[in-house]
């Protein structure tokens, strides 16, 4: 899932999600009716929710997504 697509199923969201919309971590999960926020951390450590309430206000595993990551791999895109 590109950038552009995890923006519009995130302001498609009833609830904003709060830390979890700039989380390393955040999976977003779509159905043709429904997106699911899903927190990657759950696969591999049980103190995290797979399907956290929103909006996540506080959370021990955030990690800030590194926005030169998502500026290199549209970069890439373009070489392409």
């Amino acid at each position: 899932m590109d950038d552009a697509e995890q923006r519009r199923l995130l302001e498609s969201l009833p609830v904003h999600p709060g830390l979890c919309t700039t989380c390393e971590h955040l999976r977003l999960l779509a159905s043709p009716r429904s997106v699911f926020v899903r927190c990657g951390l759950a696969e591999s450590d049980p103190r995290f929710v797979r399907y956290p309430p929103l909006p996540v206000r506080v959370c021990p595993g955030y990690q800030k997504k590194d926005v030169r990551d998502l500026k290199d791999s549209k970069d890439e895109g373009r070489k392409l």
